[in-house]
């Protein structure tokens, strides 16, 4: 479980966070940074994180995995205390005072096999690479399972680099046209097709590292896969000629190579065994007649709280990187985590029956006819007024209204006239038009878009200064074009304190309300429909505020506002239909003529 990796990253005294990739970027990238950066949480000052190693994989559990081996690495390297090297051993000739590898896994013996890889890899690249036969035969840009970067001017080639203590290297060259020099990668991996596929994510690491931003007076982190990028290709295969399955017993098939190539595996357990293995490797040479057993000590412990702060991290700048900004404008999961299992169920599939199958030639009469009718009726309100415009408005041209248009753009306190408002209302969310379904169904056509055509959005209007129209709440019927009233109980002014921004909505001549109706929607789009009425009731607000500056009044939209209090003043139950969002509107302030 991804869990269970985490876990084994903050128990060294770390912290993980997902690094956001760019969109051409096909992986999943994490970064290892000091524990007191462990926190998704609102940063306003967008305060530096530093970085200190960064994880390419195809998926979080991958770049997890990876996060976990380079924790205990820093932990060995910053503690000063390595237990598989102590320069008083017999064998120290043997170690060049690198840090050993490490390597995580599901159980033992996959840790194992990821450590002794790590080093054969090492050692390869430091042997210095020329030459290599090109893997040819998939798509140049990615690895095997798909594309690593899309869209991009360059390339990613992979090749075979011979052996190492028997086992494949594999390497991986980035060029791209404006980078300064390539990238390269080298793994090691008895099954090659794997080796390609990690090779391709070791390279995209480094090409995420030159994409961070870089602390200040810090030089470039050394590049700790070697230089080879003018590697010769001596010959070519097809990737489809590799072996299409690890070896069965993988574990058995490394230490039989590594004896035959004259080393042994020494081994020291890092981690639990009762979750994530974590082991310490190195290589050790040895007699090809001896056995090649690894040899196993006591689990490391960990620390107790006198030494702790030696395992803590000291230089937390070990790449000289430091987080883009937008990891400080963040949040805790269970803050968003119902509207990402929302957005997850409401997703359109391929399977058959993720949204009902609907033929309008094959419903009743009856049901037709409520496609066309989708508005609500105040027939019976004591204060009605019609909604036609007369004659033409004065409109701003779209080059004027698109420069004009700005929220917060001072208000007169002056009174919007009721012709205004009819041409607002109208050439907002009036009928335009009529499409016909079936043979005796004629749809009527708004300006504003909307999901099948069945306008799932109704507008409100709260008057308080419109010249020829009495303050109070009125809905809009825009089939017969006219203002209703709901409520003349509430003034704007007790209205606003239930706003975000009570000053501001106090200087408007009047308030949109808009609301979903849910049930006119989601009978045919079901889960997906309540994105789709937010949509509509996006587009909606757009046309008001479009509308209203080429009238050359202020719109400013409002999402600040008390749902439930709403919700009650207009009269809906906040489920099947609910009130959505707001637009102030008033006059432009006279002499205010800001773009």
């Amino acid at each position: 479980m991804d869990e269970d990796m985490l876990r084994c990253v903050t128990e060294q005294g770390f912290a993980a966070r997902t690094l956001p990739l760019p969109l051409y970027v096909r992986a999943h990238a994490e970064v290892l940074v000091p524990a007191a950066d462990a926190g998704e949480r609102l940063d306003l000052r967008a305060a530096d994180i530093p970085l200190l190693d960064v994880a390419v994989a195809a998926d979080r559990r991958g770049a997890l995995r990876q996060l976990v081996e380079r924790a205990a690495v820093s932990r060995i390297l910053r503690s000063g205390r390595d237990s598989l090297y102590d320069p008083r051993d017999s064998g120290a000739d043997a170690h060049d005072g690198s840090p050993p590898a490490v390597g995580a896994g599901d159980s033992h013996d996959e840790a194992v096999a990821r450590a002794i890889y790590q080093e054969l890899a090492r050692r390869r690249a430091e042997s210095g690479i020329e030459k290599g036969t090109l893997i040819t035969g998939r798509d140049q840009a990615g690895g095997p399972s798909g594309v690593a970067l899309r869209g991009v001017d360059g390339r990613i080639d992979c090749y075979l680099l011979g052996e190492t203590a028997g086992v494949p290297a594999v390497g991986a060259v980035l060029r791209l046209d404006r980078l300064e020099r390539p990238l390269c990668a080298v793994v090691c991996d008895l099954w090659e097709r794997r080796g390609v596929e990690r090779a391709v994510q070791a390279v995209l690491r480094e090409f995420v590292v030159t994409t961070l931003p870089r602390l200040e007076d810090t030089d470039r982190a050394p590049f700790p896969y070697g230089d080879f990028h003018d590697v010769v290709a001596v010959g070519e295969t097809d990737f489809e000629t590799l072996a299409p399955r690890p070896p069965r017993d993988e574990t058995a098939e490394l230490r039989d190579r590594l004896r035959l190539h004259g080393h042994r595996a020494s081994v020291r357990v890092l981690g639990p065994a009762d979750r994530t293995a974590l082991v310490a490797c190195r290589l050790e040479p040895t007699a090809t007649s001896e056995p090649s057993a690894d040899s196993e000590s006591e689990p490391v412990r960990r620390p107790t709280t006198d030494t702790q702060d030696d395992w803590r991290p000291r230089d937390v700048a070990a790449l000289g990187l430091r987080a883009p900004r937008q990891l400080s404008l963040t949040y805790e999961r269970d803050d968003v985590r119902i509207g990402r299992v929302y957005h997850e169920n409401s997703k359109m599939r391929t399977a058959y029956g993720t949204l009902p199958v609907v033929d309008i030639a094959e419903m009743s009469p009856p049901a037709r006819r409520l496609l066309g009718q989708a508005y609500r009726d105040f027939g019976h309100a004591r204060r009605q007024y019609p909604m036609r415009p007369s004659g033409q408005p004065r409109l701003l041209t779209l080059d004027q209204v698109v420069r004009r248009r700005r929220s917060w753009a001072a208000m007169g306190d002056g009174e919007l006239t009721r012709a205004e408002l009819a041409h607002l209302l109208t050439l907002s969310y009036g009928t335009t038009g009529a499409a016909v379904a079936g043979q005796d169904l004629r749809l009527p056509l708004r300006a504003t878009p909307s999901a099948g055509g069945l306008y799932s959005s109704d507008l409100f209007v709260l008057v308080d200064r419109v010249s020829g129209v009495e303050p109070g709440l009125y809905y809009f019927h825009p089939g017969k074009r006219l203002l209703q009233l709901v409520d003349d109980e509430r003034t704007l002014a007790e209205v606003a304190e239930y706003t975000g921004y009570r000053e501001r909505a106090g200087e408007a001549a009047a308030m949109v309300v808009y609301v979903g109706a849910f049930r006119r929607n989601q009978w045919k789009y079901r889960e997906r429909g309540y994105r789709t009425v937010l949509l509509d009731c996006g587009h909606l607000a757009q046309s008001v505020v479009t509308t209203a500056t080429s009238l050359g009044l202020v719109a400013h939209p409002m999402i600040a506002f008390v749902d439930d209090y709403f919700n009650a003043y207009v009269g809906v139950d906040g489920v099947e239909d609910a009130v959505l969002y707001l637009t102030l509107l008033g006059p432009r302030r006279t002499g205010d003529e800001a773009a």
